[in-house]
């Protein structure tokens, strides 16, 4: 038998170590790489800096230390250009439970339809197959991962709609401003924005960008519309100006903080907030045409932190803003061609106050928190389709509880002109048999008030 020479022991110990690494590349990406994460480019330079009264803006973004980010980035714009081509030339499949859509548009159901905020998560055994494995923004930025995700709750409980399976914070890079998951603290913002002189690093994206950077959330719309079959209307979403405003000034999330460094910003520096606000409204806007574009047939707005600010706050620096989104996405939609999808908004803790306002508005529907009673609701606006708002508190209750509340919920709203939600979301720690004996009951109850509320037909 030959003997292997030293020379010989060093090049199989490193093949052994090339191939090591070679697995180990192909791990789930870490959380803190997050916006790295296939959606980050090394230089933007079709990216208009935001200019303004603070200074002339940067050229170019900075280039992320991360080498797998940048590879990732690549790869994922290259994915994007062919998720565009393909969307290009697919035609959608027909919608064959148009419920949702129907209700939207103050049409007549047979019954109340229903979906649930983040009703694609962890309560569901399904979705911790793949959370368990994969950190939370290698879902958000993998489309085949995030397709399952979101028709997950629809196959378990026949849901009337599936929502997208994303965040609100993936426009943060696009708008140059970088985030991550930290362990303990949820979403951190990289570098806050801390004076107006820091808005020289918020850029201004254009079309191109949205396509570009955010291809991955596009290729995610497009097969979820694909596989849906029309089983159920797909809604894509954004975050609201405000919220946005508020993890890039704050830094993190509104819980622990109560988004008292953002308000702040507000009240000390108010010309460079409404410069801000500007900007991101703008992209929202460019954003959810987007998803429009890739398959979305409803797209709702989310102010999660609308109620951190006073009812004088909220009038002047997000609902402006609100209703600036809903002109624009349907003023772009026709200019472009586009389906006329319904749109709506959800400002969290702050439908007490700020209903009246949006009533006059260009939102189809408006989502309700528990904290406004739906015969007010009705009451301060007659005019919109309303949708919400069980507390999410009593699907820990039994399930005669559950049908009780329920059932009182939809005799105040009626079962027409109407969406069933929560008031805010599925929680991770809920059991998934309670949650389904919500949507059962709504099916089931609605279906019931229709039927007694119909005239008999006459006999011919």
């Amino acid at each position: 038998p030959k003997v292997m020479t030293a020379a010989s022991l060093v090049g199989a110990a490193a093949l052994v170590f090339a191939g090591a690494l070679a697995v180990l590349s192909l791990r789930a990406p870490s959380q803190l790489q997050a916006s790295a994460l296939r959606h980050h480019t090394p230089v933007r330079r079709s990216v208009a800096p935001n200019l303004g009264i603070y200074g002339k803006g940067l050229s170019t973004r900075r280039a992320s230390a991360n080498r797998e980010g940048l590879s990732m980035g690549s790869r994922c714009a290259q994915r994007s250009a062919r998720a565009y081509a393909a969307g290009a030339a697919a035609e959608f499949p027909s919608l064959k439970n148009d419920l949702v859509i129907r209700a939207a548009t103050g049409q007549q159901t047979e019954r109340v339809p229903i979906w649930m905020h983040r009703q694609a998560g962890r309560y569901l055994p399904e979705f911790r197959n793949f959370s368990d494995r994969f950190p939370f923004m290698h879902r958000c930025s993998t489309p085949e991962i995030a397709t399952r995700l979101t028709i997950q709750p629809v196959e378990r409980y026949g849901l009337d709609a599936a929502i997208i399976f994303s965040d609100i914070l993936v426009l943060l890079p696009v708008l140059g401003i970088e985030w991550g998951m930290v362990k303990g603290k949820g979403p951190c913002v990289q570098e806050p924005i801390n004076t107006p002189e820091d808005l020289v690093r918020v850029s201004s994206p254009s079309e191109a960008d949205i396509k570009s950077e955010l291809g991955y959330v596009m290729e995610a719309l497009t097969r979820s519309r694909m596989e849906l079959d029309g089983r159920a209307t797909l809604i894509g979403f954004s975050g609201a100006p405000w919220t946005l405003l508020g993890y890039m000034v704050q830094g993190e999330g509104a819980k622990t903080t109560q988004a008292v460094k953002a308000k702040g910003f507000l009240y000390q520096h108010p010309e460079a907030a409404h410069q801000l606000l500007t900007t991101i409204t703008d992209t929202v806007i460019l954003y959810l045409v987007e998803q429009v574009r890739s398959g979305a047939q409803m797209v709702q707005v989310f102010d999660s932190w609308a109620g951190e600010l006073t009812p004088s706050q909220y009038a002047e620096f997000s609902t402006p803003y609100l209703k600036t989104i809903a002109t624009g996405v349907k003023e772009k939609l026709k200019e472009q061609g586009l389906p006329q999808v319904p749109v709506s908004v959800f400002p969290k803790g702050a439908c007490s106050h700020a209903l009246k306002d949006l009533a006059q508005s260009d939102y189809d529907v408006v989502s309700l928190d528990w904290g406004i009673d739906p015969a007010v609701a009705r009451q301060q606006a007659p005019n919109k389709v309303l949708q919400g708002n069980l507390d999410p508190s009593i699907l820990y209750l039994p399930k005669e509880v559950i049908s009780t509340h329920t059932q009182k919920m939809i005799d105040s709203f009626g079962t027409q002109r109407y969406i069933a939600n929560l008031g805010y979301a599925v929680d991770k720690s809920m059991d998934p048999e309670l949650v389904g004996s919500f949507v059962d009951e709504v099916r089931t109850y609605s279906t019931i008030l229709n039927k007694q509320t119909q005239p008999e037909p006459v006999a011919a």
